[in-house]
């Protein structure tokens, strides 16, 4: 399903995505976004302003490079949280999580003919890849990791494995001497999952399969799209790809807009509620909170929940 590759946090896979660029690219000689994705938090009874910045999770230099708002704000922080814990011993422990727990391989669980049709469209990516590696990994799992093998497809060899920005700003604080925390557990992030059964993984990954062989640029296309929102846009134009995403699933509304709340309304419930712990446990310190841009948009977007909760929240964007 495309609408994962655009909001699963890119993180969960073995290097971040760095999106390709050529002489084609008009974007191609950005330094950092001309916006910041980047808001400021007072009230409440905090003593420094503290911040909440929408990342994107991949490694792309013109992303990594921060707004000079941003990077003013950043090196503010007293403390800086991101999602989860982006060390890469706290990766490594995701590993065990996206293991199936059914006692079945991957092809005993999705069956001989999605199993056939899997093979054949790792083998369109590249043919010397087959399902092999992908049997003890859960049926979402594979989904994920097949749309960003798509997108992958064409970057240059020499531009993968780069960090993403929430493991750079993660790193550049650790580095700096700065207190590091996060919203969200890795075990909790996988439990998100646990809101589609079996079956209903099988419909995503056959879904996905489909769309590609219909469309192959798609899914490239539509990251794009994501990333040049990002790069010259606000929230508001990521949102928009995001509903946009939403209406291009098929046959399966009720089932994406279930998988849509667990993955951005609730969490964003959560997360807006722990950035309220934290600001209200140390007051006289700055909190600098980077979090996918996706959790500041639509009617649970952090900021307006915070704002709910007492806090003056400008946006620092404009």
């Amino acid at each position: 399903m495309r609408l994962l590759s655009l909001l699963v946090p890119l993180f969960l896979l073995p290097a971040a995505l760095l999106a390709e660029k050529s002489a084609k690219d008009p974007l191609a000689d950005l330094k950092h976004p001309t916006k910041a994705c980047l808001w400021k938090v007072e009230g409440n009874g905090l003593t420094k302003p503290s911040w909440l910045f929408g990342t994107i999770h991949i490694g792309d230099p013109r992303v990594t490079t921060l707004h000079p708002r941003a990077e003013k704000a950043f090196n503010s922080l007293d403390i800086f949280y991101s999602e989860i814990d982006m060390t890469p011993a706290a990766q490594a422990a995701l590993v065990p999580l996206m293991m199936r727990k059914d006692g079945k391989t991957l092809s005993e669980a999705i069956g001989p003919e999605l199993s056939k049709e899997l093979d054949a469209m790792l083998k369109s990516i590249n043919p010397e890849a087959n399902a092999e590696p992908f049997q003890p990994l859960q049926t979402w799992v594979v989904t994920m990791t097949l749309n960003m093998l798509v997108m992958m497809k064409n970057t240059p060899e020499e531009l993968q494995g780069k960090e993403a920005l929430d493991a750079v700003l993660q790193d550049r604080s650790t580095k700096a001497g700065k207190k590091t925390d996060a919203l969200e557990t890795a075990d909790f992030q996988m439990k998100i999952f646990e809101v589609l059964n079996e079956k209903e993984q099988q419909t995503f990954l056959a879904a996905t399969i489909k769309q590609i062989k219909e469309d192959p640029g798609a899914i490239e296309k539509q990251f794009k799209d994501l990333l040049t929102a990002y790069l010259t846009g606000t929230p508001k134009d990521l949102g928009e790809i995001m509903k946009k995403a939403m209406t291009q699933v098929e046959g399966e509304q009720e089932l994406t807009e279930r998988f849509m709340k667990a993955l951005l309304d609730d969490r964003n419930v959560g997360m807006a509620n722990k950035a309220d712990e934290f600001m209200q446990g140390a007051k006289d310190k700055s909190h600098f909170f980077a979090v996918g841009a996706l959790h500041y948009t639509g009617k649970t977007a952090v900021q307006k929940l915070l704002k709910k909760k007492g806090y003056t929240i400008k946006p620092a964007f404009k």
